[in-house]
């Protein structure tokens, strides 16, 4: 059942299918080998999911306006089996539907730029210590793509799936059919695997097998417990299920929220199921790893609270010491890694975990402050994160060097995309008045509010720990004396720095004026109070 008001205006669907409109016809020009250019191409996807975010700015507007949630019912049973293909909007799914789109635009941008030329990775016998991949790697020298420099595979096809990752993400979020949600989540495997399967750099193929694999796993549990459901209620409308749960037997309750909590804490990248993504975004194209890290992994935290949470609501709060601790043990454990890596981008990796723990721990403190931090970190950490990994894929494009160790001196040849990487790292520390603190003290509020306050303590040090690795990082990369070797390093093009400036505003804005987001999400972070929050 829909509670809403039903919109005339196709604004949601023009948003989901123009991108997949766009990528299937750049698909067909790579298919019969035409050649529209790397410009062309990123252009045209820039414009079309700038178009997706307008169209969803839109529907926000009429969320704000009418105070309540807004849909779209389309009489034909595609991609749900049973009932009407429909979209929603409310304020847990709009604003990370809105930063999809938006992100993913900026990738298009800076993928204009970055993709005249394909990192490439000399796989070293010292390697294999941070990875089983890069020991199979040399083992078996096939898992690493043999490339003749300068020359990229098919442009069109990127950016074709990258506007398909963009979509799929977007259908996630405004499904409300959880067969359509199922199979857009699944369809979302297939342009990140050809993404890191082509155009990825290291033993990228043996780690796009990884991630299928994984993703293929996490997708049949969540199948599982989807059918289980509709096999107890006779329904899968995912915004009747809370109501309809409400009489399922104890024990099929704890094995269907199991289930959900492993599927989508795969997809999340929840400690212990995330060992995928440290190796899948060392090796990913830094657009395509800054989409993984900002929004991808969110839409499996998305998918736990939009459906596990106000499906078992005793449940979490019976479990909730366990969701604590494993949100304390992601926080330090992604922090703990991060600190022990040389690789720019497997750094940020780990530190996409620690963050993840963040927003874990917000969920679980069972406040209306904590899970509005944690909702409102999703949006903070996407975009510190997001302009984080572009500004690492600046200095490996310019530099064509990824390891902290090898680098040095870079802050005077590259000043804006060293003040960038610094203001970036301070948002994830938690630092003053960038968006990052505004979520963070949220989320710690809401801990201490529950009364968990030696918890927040150790949350706190993994604060400190984050600040530790930011700083050596940052330090290591842009101070000290400047190398020989990178004394015609340079600023990067326009179109990668703009889309990392644009990042930065909203951090700053965001922190200074935290309300222009909370309006959004404080609704949502009410509603899920009332279903699971502490009495």
């Amino acid at each position: 059942m829909l509670l809403g008001y039903e919109i005339s205006t196709p604004l949601m669907i023009l948003a989901l299918f123009l991108p997949i409109g766009v990528a299937l016809i750049l698909l067909l020009v790579s298919i019969l080998g035409k050649k529209i250019g790397r410009r062309v191409c990123g252009i045209i996807s820039f414009v079309t999911l700038v178009t997706s975010t307008i169209l969803l700015l839109l529907v926000s507007f009429e969320v704000l306006k009418r105070g309540q949630p807004v849909y779209e019912v389309y009489h034909v049973r595609v991609l749900t089996l049973f009932g009407d293909f429909t979209l929603f909007a409310d304020w847990l799914g709009l604003p990370l539907a809105m930063a999809i789109a938006f992100l993913s635009s900026l990738s298009c941008l800076y993928s204009i730029s970055y993709m005249d030329s394909l990192e490439t990775v000399q796989i070293e016998p010292e390697m294999a210590k941070y990875s089983i991949a890069y020991k199979m790697a040399l083992k078996k020298p096939e898992f690493v793509p043999k490339r003749e420099p300068g020359v990229v595979p098919s442009v069109e096809a990127y950016f074709a799936n990258l506007l398909l990752f963009a979509a799929c993400m977007l259908g996630v979020v405004l499904s409300t059919n959880l067969i359509q949600f199922f199979i857009f989540f699944e369809l979302l495997i297939i342009p990140t695997f050809f993404l890191i399967y082509v155009w990825g750099s290291g033993p990228c193929r043996l780690i796009a097998i990884k991630y299928f694999l994984y993703m293929f796993v996490g997708g049949a549990l969540l199948f599982a417990g989807i059918c289980w459901i509709y096999a107890l209620v006779g329904s899968l409308d995912i915004l009747s299920l809370p109501a309809l749960m409400v009489g399922v037997d104890m024990q099929s309750a704890v094995a269907i929220a199991a289930l959900l909590f492993v599927g989508f804490g795969m997809k999340a990248a929840i400690v212990p199921f995330h060992t995928w993504l440290p190796d899948f975004h060392a090796e990913a194209p830094v657009p395509i790893h800054a989409l993984l890290s900002a929004v991808l992994i969110k839409c499996g935290v998305y998918g736990i609270v939009r459906i596990m949470l106000p499906c078992f609501p005793s449940l979490m709060v019976d479990a909730r010491f366990f969701f604590l601790a494993i949100s304390l043990i992601t926080m330090l454990w992604g922090a703990m890694m991060a600190l022990t890596q040389i690789q720019i981008k497997r750094i940020l990796a780990y530190s996409s975990v620690n963050q993840i723990g963040y927003i874990m721990l917000g969920l679980a403190s069972g406040t209306q402050l904590g899970m509005c931090g944690a909702l409102f970190h999703i949006i903070t950490h996407g975009l510190a994160k997001g302009m984080l990994l572009l500004c690492a894929g600046s200095i490996i494009h310019q530099s064509h060097v990824r390891d902290v160790d090898k680098l040095g001196g870079l802050a005077k040849n590259m000043p804006i995309t060293a003040t960038l990487t610094l203001i970036g790292g301070l948002s994830i520390a938690g630092t003053p008045p960038l968006a990052g603190f505004a979520s963070e003290w949220m989320i710690f509020g809401g801990v201490v509010q529950a009364g968990y306050f030696p918890l927040a303590i150790i949350g706190l040090l993994s604060t400190l720990i984050t600040i530790g690795y930011y700083i050596w990082t940052v330090t290591r990369i842009f101070f000290g004396a400047a190398k020989a070797e990178f004394k015609n390093v340079r600023e990067s093009p326009l179109t990668m720095i703009l889309p990392m400036c644009i990042q930065c505003f909203l951090l700053i804005l965001l922190g200074v004026y935290p309300q222009l987001m909370l309006q959004l999400i404080h609704p949502a972070s009410e509603l899920l109070f009332q279903i699971i929050g502490l009495v």
